[in-house]
């Protein structure tokens, strides 16, 4: 058993360990913290000693720290020095350690072991590490090798199946190396490319622009370049590429350029049948609407001003039926028949020919000193159509409706010119087929605002400006209240109030018509069903339908339900309908007609003139015998006049067929005198009262 250690060696150790561990962390870094450095090195100090003590042990307790140190990355010269210096000195200052005449010999062995133990040590770690490390590059450049043969494998397969082109160029432009696909979007031979000028392959107008790009690569660039540009095949045509350069920095220093060909002709050509299309009318071929506004407005720059120009806005007459009864397929060729023929007509003219729509056209003609007068090209544009000509078999012809805008002001706006050719030609429509009308400013005006308000009549119906209103119709005997007219108003906030007629033909022309009629309707009804209850009585209520209202299929439906709904009887509620749809005898207007009359609905003919034809059909004709027809104050005149007397002639003969007579429009006691002595039961008009809300039927 060992015996401990005197206090005073012990301190002695330990102020050495903690010395060493000082002085040794200072030179060279130790992977510990000081409290553990000084604990391991403390360890070692008693190695130390023990060899000083004991003489056979010297060698080895050196040997033994100083490979120690090593592993402690204490490998630096300073910190070998720093340790034979302090172990030295402490081990000497240690007497008690040996005897005093042997203590230096057995320190300078336990020293020269250490430091000859640390070399070895640091000899053998040193070849460990380059062993290790010459493994390690080894295998990096087993491994770069490897990596270098897939890369170009990598780039080879690339090369070769792309659908891009791809070549490699000198700073030069001469070509290396380049792909199948390059030779392909070239239409030369791969082994051909080799040695040749990419310059010389680009169209002479872009050979500067890629010159200069080259320059730049060549330079040191490193930006990668991509353009449009156009190549020269082997068979004389261009192809149309996207053109990308990169540059290569070799590690030889030799800079070369990556060029990468993506071929777009097929794009190009696609891009450009879409930009035809999107600016011409596919069956004709001609320019569309977009395209002829573009050059009417460069015509309206360019054209001389002392000519002007002229615009002819063209609609077919009765194409629907040539679709219609021959088929889309004549309608077709009648199409392309007439867009040659317009385009021959303005040979020899600066000027355009369009389709706007189904069988619209349009022509715009830069007039100069040769140009004939409108007149005779809206005589010649008729006569080309009208030739007839065969299609499919069959031979036909048509002709056209137009309007047309002579020599507009220069600084004229294109849409305002194509809006006022529009309503021009609406205008003529109102003259029948084949006509045609030269613009007026101050009538497209009108049109417009007349346009507007029926656009614009669904929301004003929608905020309640449009009402009912209730004229009375009095019998003439004693000019008492005998039913009401309903009839509608619309409230306009700038325009103030709009009457009933041009109500009804503002909704004609929007298709609202029929909505509205119902919608009236169904008030009129209610209204009468509230009179019953009020007066105790009924008072009937008249409401003329439009034509469109009276060919609605659902009209009968709607009336039946409106009946059902207020209560009112059928007897109470009078339908006005216009001549031509209560003697048509066939027809959806006339069948509903029919069964309204059959269910007790009083119908009236509108607007009854006298003339002999209607009397016939009124007495004898007509599939619905009317309970009263309604006669205008304008088809009597002035009463003693001739046409006074024959209409009182003719009312004779409607009385005696038992259907009775209201006068509509009566103004003056004389009119009204002159219709009670021919036999008018009722009459309405200013005489009795303006429209009004319903209390001027009960007051």
């Amino acid at each position: 058993m060992t015996a401990p250690l005197p206090q005073d060696a012990l301190r002695a150790r330990t102020r050495l360990a903690k010395k060493w561990a000082y002085l040794l962390s200072s030179k060279t870094f130790i992977p510990m913290s000081s409290t553990e450095l000084e604990g391991r090195l403390g360890e070692l100090v008693d190695r130390l000693c023990a060899g000083v003590v004991a003489e056979p042990l010297a060698q080895a307790a050196g040997r033994e720290v100083g490979a120690a140190l090593v592993d402690l990355n204490c490998t630096t010269p300073e910190g070998l020095q720093v340790s034979v210096e302090v172990v030295s000195r402490g081990l000497l200052d240690m007497p008690s350690l040996a005897p005093p005449d042997r203590l230096r010999n057995r320190v300078v062995d336990v020293v020269a072991a250490l430091s000859a133990s640390f070399a070895e040590r640091i000899r053998l770690s040193t070849m460990e590490q380059q062993e290790r490390l010459g493994r390690s590059l080894y295998k990096a450049m087993r491994e770069a090798q490897v990596e270098l043969r897939l890369s170009r494998a990598r780039v080879e397969l690339l090369e070769a199946h792309s659908s891009t082109g791809i070549a490699t160029a000198g700073p030069d432009g001469v070509l290396v190396r380049s792909n199948a696909a390059l030779a392909r979007v070239l239409d030369r031979p791969v082994a051909e490319l080799a040695g040749t000028s990419l310059f010389d392959l680009v169209h002479p107008d872009e050979r500067v622009g890629v010159r200069a790009d080259f320059a730049g690569l060549g330079e040191g660039g490193t930006d990668v370049l991509t353009q449009p540009c156009r190549l020269l095949r082997g068979d004389g045509e261009l192809a149309w590429v996207m053109l990308t350069l990169s540059p290569l920095h070799r590690v030889d220093g030799r800079p070369q350029v990556v060029v990468l060909v993506e071929d777009a002709t097929d794009v190009n050509l696609l891009q450009g049948q879409l930009n035809h299309q999107a600016l011409h009318d596919v069956l004709t071929r001609l320019p569309n609407r977009q395209y002829f506004t573009s050059r009417l407005e460069q015509a309206l720059r360019t054209a001389d001003p002392r000519t002007g120009i002229s615009l002819f806005h063209l609609d077919l007459d009765g194409f629907s039926r040539v679709t219609g009864g021959l088929g889309r397929e004549v309608g077709d060729h009648v199409l392309r028949v007439v867009a040659g023929r317009l385009e021959a007509l303005v040979v020899g003219e600066s000027a355009m020919v369009a389709r706007f729509g189904h069988d619209e056209f349009a022509i715009l003609v830069e007039n100069g000193p040769g140009t004939p007068d409108v007149v005779t090209t809206v005589r010649r544009i008729n006569d080309l159509l009208s030739a007839p000509f065969t299609s499919h078999g069959h031979r036909v012809a048509v002709s056209a409706t137009i309007g047309v805008v002579h020599r507009p002001p220069p600084d004229s706006s294109p849409l305002d010119l194509l809006d006022s050719a529009d309503l021009t030609l609406r205008r003529a429509r109102a003259g029948g087929r084949g006509q045609w009308e030269l613009a007026d400013p101050a009538q497209d005006g009108r049109d417009r605002r007349r346009f507007s308000l029926a656009a614009t009549m669904p929301g004003a119906w929608e905020h309640d400006e449009l009402r009912v209103l209730y004229r009375p119709v009095v019998r003439l005997a004693d000019e008492g209240v005998a039913s009401a007219e309903a009839l509608l108003r619309w409230d306009h906030p700038r325009l103030g109030a709009l009457p009933h007629e041009q109500c009804l033909a503002l909704a004609e022309d929007t298709g609202l018509v029929v909505r509205l009629g119902a919608w009236a309707l169904r008030a009129a009804c209610a209204r009468a069903a509230a009179w019953r209850d009020e007066l105790g009585r009924d008072v009937p209520v008249h409401w003329a339908l439009a034509p469109s209202q009276a060919a609605d299929p659902d009209l009968v439906g709607v009336v039946r339900e409106l009946l059902a709904d207020t209560g009112l009887a059928p007897a109470s509620l009078r339908l006005g309908v216009p001549g031509d749809v209560l003697f048509a005898g066939r027809g959806e207007a006339a069948e509903n007609v029919e069964v309204l009359a059959e269910g007790g609905v009083g119908v009236e003919l509108e607007g009854f003139t006298g003339a002999p034809e209607d009397l016939l059909r009124v007495v004898e004709g007509s599939p619905v015998r009317p309970v009263a027809v309604r006669v205008p104050q304008s088809a009597a005149a002035e009463p003693g006049t001739a046409v006074a007397r024959a209409l009182a002639g003719v009312l004779e003969v409607v009385r005696d067929a038992g259907i009775g007579l209201t006068a509509t429009g009566v103004a003056t006691p004389g009119q009204a005198r002159w219709w009670r002595e021919s036999g008018a039961d009722t009459a309405s008009g200013p005489l009795f009262g303006p429209a009004g809300p319903p209390d001027v039927i009960t007051r």
